[in-house]
């Protein structure tokens, strides 16, 4: 048996006990087998008599998948740790079959060998036990750091997703988004890494510096995915949106806030002025360091977005691009200019696929980077690879 409903994952004992879950975000109870969802508030006929959502996800439950505790013994070995022997001990347990007859149903061994097995499961009772106080103990130590400053809870996750260049981030989008960032999204990648860079892209649908209402939001993730529930949770929970405590506004968060309340940088760094043309072109620029000379140079689909995803990750301290984060937490963000190099915009009467803007962005971008060469001591970007017997030299 597979439990693919997500939430099994996020339930508490208490809850996997009971089958069901109750989600405040969405103010859903919420089966942990199959998803099936009550909406609190409203009422079920269940064989001709009508039950509050709670009660009428319990009755769910019980008719349609029995005891909880048949439920989880159906799961993969892998899941919960336990051979078939064990599984069926504890099935005869359950049933309160007696040691006698549990002998006889097992064509063997005696009444002593059943109460070693007792007391193996009971061992692994304990260690069970020990295993999850570690583990909330462990949590309860990242919350603490998470809640230390702003933008941290992000941060974190961000870190914990490892690094993704601009050559990975753009494979990523690719695949999942084969009509382009502008289209719909495929599917919602479970990999860490993967859900942030198809977050980050999400969060680019929406205007910085506007507020919007649960309906806006919603209305606006359904049309990039059809599970607006779950994206609009990480985006609130992965820190690039924020909201009211009642959800009654929305709003997008750039970048991390500062110390006073504001939105920008760290605290005592000015935020930068150059910002990209437009609300959202396509084109290629160049994040060039005052300081040193070294510079960035990146396509993307969406420049606005493309600034927002950067200095986030800058800010917050977690950039995607190790050089750059060394350079701009030596430097200060006041050091660092983003100038527009190219835009492109299709013909007119031309109406480009996803595949053929990407591949023109990339042609656009590889023009610039042998002009610039922002490699080694010159800039951050990552040398490109040459093949087997072959020389590179530098401003070739």
């Amino acid at each position: 048996m597979k439990i693919t409903v997500e939430s099994f994952w996020q339930a508490s004992l208490d809850d996997l006990k009971k089958g069901y879950r109750y989600e405040p975000d969405t103010e859903h109870f919420v089966c942990l087998v199959c998803g099936e969802r009550f909406e609190k508030g409203a009422v079920y006929p269940v064989e001709s008599r009508f039950y509050e959502a709670e009660k009428a996800a319990a009755l769910h439950v019980a008719a349609e998948h029995g005891s909880m505790f048949d439920v989880l013994l159906q799961l993969d070995k892998k899941l919960t740790g336990l051979s078939d022997l064990q599984k069926q001990l504890l099935r005869l347990f359950y049933d309160g079959v007696s040691d006698r007859d549990i002998v006889a149903e097992l064509n063997g061994g005696s009444a002593s060998t059943i109460r070693n097995h007792r007391f193996m499961l009971k061992e692994k009772e304990k260690q069970a036990k020990l295993f999850l106080v570690m583990m909330e103990l462990l949590q309860e130590k990242k919350e603490s750091k998470a809640s230390a400053s702003p933008g941290a809870r992000f941060a974190q996750r961000q870190n914990d997703s490892m690094d993704t260049d601009a050559q990975e981030r753009d494979a990523i989008l690719a695949k999942y988004f084969p009509d382009g960032p502008e289209g719909g999204l495929t599917e919602f990648p479970r990999k860490e890494k993967r859900k942030l860079v198809i977050l980050g892209e999400i969060a680019n649908r929406f205007e910085a510096d506007r507020t919007y209402t649960e309906k806006e939001v919603n209305e606006t993730i359904k049309s990039v995915y059809h599970d607006y529930v779950t994206i609009r949770r990480y985006l609130v929970d992965y820190g690039y949106m924020d909201r009211k405590e009642d959800g009654s506004e929305y709003w997008i968060k750039p970048a991390a806030t500062s110390g006073n309340g504001e939105r920008g940088g760290a605290k005592g760094r000015g935020r930068m002025k150059a910002e990209p043309v437009g609300d959202g072109h396509a084109g290629v620029f160049m994040l060039l360091n005052k300081a040193n000379g070294k510079k960035l140079v990146e396509s993307t689909p969406n420049m606005h977005g493309a600034w927002n995803r950067i200095r986030f990750g800058l800010q917050t301290g977690y950039g995607d691009n190790p050089q750059l984060q060394r350079d701009w937490n030596e430097y200060g963000e006041e050091q660092f200019v983003l100038e527009i190099l190219e835009t492109y915009e299709p013909e007119a009467g031309v109406n480009p696929t996803g595949k053929e803007r990407r591949e023109r962005l990339k042609e656009m971008e590889r023009r610039h980077l042998e002009r610039l060469q922002p490699y080694g001591d010159n800039g951050y970007n990552k040398q490109p690879k040459t093949p087997a017997g072959t020389s590179r030299k530098s401003g070739e």
